[in-house]
């Protein structure tokens, strides 16, 4: 199939546009406070916000019959499925805590907001594994799905569209800083693997909920220990 036009633009589309939403509409540093105030409906709105996005993204492929296997829309073989999803997991989680610590050596600080952004309570990290399954879904099927599928098909080569989209990706982390750009962009390149070697985007959309699961019900407080100190000891004094 050679690639629609239309659906060529909507791919550019999105890797141009969702880091510039995400730097023009996005958290700022110097709102650390209000998001600590409200983490659960920062959670929704971001969730409803990328829901919305997705459909529509999702409502041009049909328009356009952009076939599912070009998205990855479809499972595959089970047990294959799911073991490209562990071992992403795995590896994903290691990717970054391995980031973390280099970034720690090279002087690379961390967002605030990053670390503001992680549940305190179990209301908060319902509302965060809810915001994990929607963007595990929304991002890979924006991202690794019909993105990366659509300019494949364009340029004849899966490789340069995982390269544009992982790009993406990362700068879609913005709010994370840097080192958070330079994270996000070696998690997209590693999601985008089992995706082009399985042609399911089923593994990475297990895979990337799992991270993000991880980090956000308790993994964070390992990669960050004098962070999380601080923050258990305001929550105590409060």
């Amino acid at each position: 199939m050679t690639a629609d036009p239309l659906a060529i633009a909507a791919a550019v589309l999105i890797l141009a546009g969702l880091p510039l939403l995400t730097a023009r509409g996005g958290l700022r540093e110097d709102q650390l406070a209000d998001v600590e105030d409200a983490r659960s409906s920062v959670y929704l709105s971001a969730a409803l916000s990328l829901i919305f996005f997705t459909g529509g993204v999702f409502l041009v492929a049909l328009w356009r019959k952009v076939p599912p296997e070009t998205t990855g829309w479809w499972v595959g073989e089970p047990g294959p499925a799911f073991a490209w999803a562990a071992v992403t997991t795995i590896a994903g989680l290691l990717l970054i805590a391995l980031v973390v610590r280099v970034g720690e050596r090279l002087g690379m600080s961390e967002s605030g907001l990053s670390l503001a952004l992680m549940p305190r309570n179990g209301t908060e990290i319902r509302g965060f594994l809810l915001l994990a399954a929607v963007a595990a879904v929304g991002e890979e099927y924006l991202f690794r799905g019909f993105a990366q599928g659509v300019l494949a098909e364009a340029l004849g080569s899966a490789w340069p569209a995982v390269a544009l989209t992982s790009l993406s990706f990362g700068v879609s982390h913005g709010y994370q800083k840097w080192i958070g750009i330079f994270r996000a962009t070696l998690l997209g390149i590693l999601l985008a693997v089992p995706v082009v070697v399985t042609g399911s985007l089923f593994p990475a959309i297990v895979a990337h909920f799992w991270i993000n699961a991880v980090i956000g019900v308790g993994g964070w407080k390992l990669l960050y220990p004098e962070e999380a100190a601080g923050s258990d000891t305001m929550n105590t004094n409060s």
